[in-house]
């Protein structure tokens, strides 16, 4: 499922969460919504379960550093790499398999 917004983000999950293995987010400006996403995915039982992985082209380790301790699981820097989208594919793939 694709989604183009933090905001379309929490209403995939509102309506989908129970099928979503992963999220793979783009930290996109205003950075306070991407945080605001986070929040709310912490917040909610039904989906803090999810793995979130942060992704963008900025490296500030203020943004990295309050991306994480809002629940991100990764925050990757762009360009990725393929052995970091292979460890994304191999770590959903173990998740399926529990």
């Amino acid at each position: 499922t694709c989604a183009k917004s933090p905001r379309q983000v929490i209403n995939v999950l509102n309506c989908e969460g129970a099928e979503i293995d992963i999220i793979l987010a783009e930290v996109d400006l205003p950075v306070s919504k991407c945080f605001k996403m986070l929040k709310y995915i912490g917040r909610n039982k039904e989906l803090r379960h999810i793995p979130i992985i942060m992704m963008s082209n900025r490296d500030e380790v203020s943004v990295v550093v309050k991306c994480l301790r809002l629940g991100a699981a990764e925050y990757l820097v762009k360009p990725l790499r393929m052995n970091e989208l292979l460890n994304l594919w191999t770590h959903v793939w173990r998740r399926r398999r529990m």
